[in-house]
């Protein structure tokens, strides 16, 4: 099969259409060391957001008496084109930040008709009574500031974002071994033909997607220029990352790969950008990916080893109800749906193993996981976006 190698649009010098526009930030402790850029470009109104209603832009509501810590969130709300409302008003409202000290008053009811509610503090230290009123309270997240300043960014992105976007898929083994990262690849592979795919190699401690589907060194963005993007960044991300095969990669190399700080912010900038982005994800990184999320995949291969490894990290993870999907490779003596019985999982695909050395994206076949994954991803595109 011949190859296409499609270089970056963007040299590793500089990342195009991008500005010195930065939010606030939690400030370096480093002895002379400059302030890292953590976003480049303000959106501009209505850029992004959730379809507004009549009366104006999407917007995040503020529970909280006026100050410093209210003028952050307005900064961090104005940078991913939210209103920040002090009563839910006729904008659409996608979620509402709350004051930890307004919370433990007590003095009003917060997150209405199942709106995401966010507790920020300025205190650099959050005690178990916040944490457990937080809890209670149903809250997503609790963020010192500007410690979690970036975090912030982040979650608002993500609930700011039109959810008919870009189909966010995670792929994770369920155990050592199991295949996954070989099949996001193929999964990666089938998406071209819904539309432009991204596969993102978010596995620190794997041998790089970028090996595996054989492709060449290429001019273009990695996880070491990524790092400092932001989620208002896609299109510039988007633009500077190589592509093979038609499908875009954002891989590593020789550095280090994601963290739990430097992912989320990565896929809310991809998602805003229609398509399929397939998430090659490690275990350890699987909390901070999953409310990006459509779906997660976790393939298992049919033994009862596997299945017990598989429910042991479905126990750690602590996935909302639903996300999870098993991918069972029929590699062992169970069946698929024993697979599934055992892990309360639906099914979402299963395969027999590919031939020895067959390349995903380099190698496509009729049967197999190829097959699987075309069929998967046709039903995917559909269901999901619905």
């Amino acid at each position: 099969m011949t190859r296409t190698i499609i270089p970056s649009t963007a040299a590793q010098s500089g990342v195009p259409g991008l500005s010195d526009t930065t939010v606030p930030t939690e400030p370096s402790h480093s002895p002379g060391a400059t302030q890292r850029r953590r976003r480049s470009s303000f959106p501009a109104p209505g850029r992004a957001g959730a379809a507004p209603a009549a009366g104006g832009r999407p917007a995040a509501c503020w529970a909280g008496a006026d100050g410093m810590l209210r003028e952050l969130v307005l900064d961090h709300a104005t940078a991913v084109g939210l209103d920040l409302l002090d009563e839910p008003g006729e904008a659409a409202t996608v979620c509402t930040v709350i004051d930890a000290a307004e919370l433990a008053a007590g003095r009003r009811s917060f997150g209405r008709g199942g709106t995401p509610l966010l507790v920020v503090t300025d205190s650099p230290d959050v005690p178990t009574a916040l944490w457990s009123a937080s809890l209670t309270a149903g809250a997503r997240a609790v963020l010192p500031l500007p410690a979690a300043s970036e975090e912030l960014l982040s979650r608002l992105a993500e609930l700011a974002r039109p959810r008919s976007t870009a189909l966010l898929l995670g792929v994770v083994g369920g155990c050592g071994g199991a295949g996954a990262s070989s099949f996001a690849a193929r999964l990666a592979a089938a998406a071209r033909a819904q539309g432009p795919s991204t596969l993102v190699d978010a596995d620190p401690l794997g041998g790089g997607a970028d090996l595996l589907v054989e492709a060449p060194a290429l001019e273009g963005i990695r996880w070491r220029e990524a790092a400092d993007l932001g989620p208002d960044d896609g299109e510039a991300l988007h633009a500077g990352l190589p592509q093979v095969d038609e499908v875009r990669l954002l891989v590593a190399g020789e550095d280090p790969g994601p963290t739990e700080q430097t992912l989320p912010p990565v896929l809310s900038a991809l998602s805003v950008l229609g398509g399929t982005v397939v998430v090659d994800l490690g275990p350890a990184l699987v909390p901070a990916a999953a409310e990006h999320l459509d779906q997660l995949l976790v393939v298992v291969p049919a033994t009862d080893h596997a299945v017990r490894a598989t429910a042991r990290r479905l126990r750690t993870w602590q996935l909302p109800s639903g996300l999870a999907h098993a991918v069972v490779r029929r590699s062992g003596p169970l069946g698929a749906g024993e697979v599934c019985e055992d892990l309360g999982l639906p099914l979402a695909t299963s395969f027999r193993d590919c031939p020895r050395g067959a390349v995903p994206l380099l190698d496509v076949r009729r049967r197999g996981a190829d097959r699987a994954a075309r069929a998967l991803m046709a039903r995917l595109d559909g269901e999901v976006r619905a």
